[in-house]
């Protein structure tokens, strides 16, 4: 029996080969590297899988090594096949994972498939053909971390101006806060908007124009068929995007803009470890 595993900084999610799924908190580990990749380690090892997909948050390697995580530090440097010397795995980007399940699972008939996620931060994965586009050393679609905003707002990763700067879950936190001078968590915003508050209404439109900004960039360099859109904080503002295919299409050039169209992922929390899971069952990647 195959799994696919999502390492998180909250929580490490797993995803059976028969459809089994776990969720284990490790949050309170994140600060403690050694503590933190042995409950890693654990976590993967259990069941005795006959293989594991590893998917993880941040700039990994083709050959499993983290270079940086942004959202999850303790994963800096880390070379999880060495942390998970025994089993046989495959290690790759979550995202990438996340946007090979969507094809895998979901969208078959797809020739170009781009699935952008949003939650804590904001990551891209690419298919093409029926493969994770993963570039030279593993760490193409890094679309979070592509400008769009000269000398902007502090990403995570220390750069200005970043997408994930504006398009996250700390991004609408801020656009509201600098709006209405109050801090408040992402989901409150979202209920806030969803209750008719002019202020998070305003940080909802604006944090909807600068996603439409960088998915114009995506669809124009990639020319996508198919634009997947998934994460924690899409999940949960869904209603309040209604309208973003046709502005995303006008937006655009007219020939990348007739070619695609936009898709809402349902795969929820598991997506990153059911991709994981998926490339574990394909022997030719």
């Amino acid at each position: 029996m195959k799994k696919g595993v999502d390492i998180g900084g909250t929580f490490v999610k797993v995803f059976w080969e028969d459809g089994r799924r776990e969720k284990h908190y490790i949050k309170d580990l994140s600060k403690n590297r050694e503590a933190f990749l042995k409950r890693v380690r654990e976590i993967c090892f259990e069941g005795n899988p006959e293989a594991v997909g590893v998917a993880v948050a941040g700039f990994t390697s083709l050959k499993g090594v983290v270079y940086k995580s942004p959202n999850i530090p303790a994963l800096d440097g880390v070379d999880i096949r060495e942390v998970l010397d025994g089993l046989r795995i495959k290690v790759v980007n979550d995202v990438s994972a996340g946007a090979f399940g969507e094809w895998f699972y979901d969208h078959r008939e797809s020739k170009v498939l781009l699935f952008v996620a949003v939650g804590t931060g904001l990551g891209g994965g690419l298919v093409v053909e029926g493969k994770p586009f993963l570039g030279a050393c593993g760490s193409s679609l890094e679309l979070g971390h592509h400008a769009i905003r000269a000398g902007g707002e502090r990403c995570s990763c220390g750069r200005l101006g970043c997408w994930e700067a504006y398009c996250s879950s700390y991004g609408l936190e801020r656009i509201y806060e600098r709006l209405s001078g109050k801090r408040f968590r992402d989901f409150q915003v979202i209920e806030r908007a969803e209750g008719g508050e002019p202020f998070a209404l305003e940080a909802v439109r604006e944090f909807k124009d600068n996603l439409l900004l960088g998915l114009v960039n995506a669809v124009h360099i990639l020319n996508p068929d198919l634009v997947v859109l998934g994460g924690g904080l899409v999940g949960a503002m869904r209603r309040l995007l209604d309208g973003l295919e046709e502005e995303l299409r006008v937006a655009c050039e007219d020939l990348p803009g007739r070619c695609f169209r936009l898709s809402f992922s349902t795969c929820a929390e598991y997506c990153m470890a059911r991709g994981a899971l998926a490339l574990t069952l394909r022997d030719d990647i």
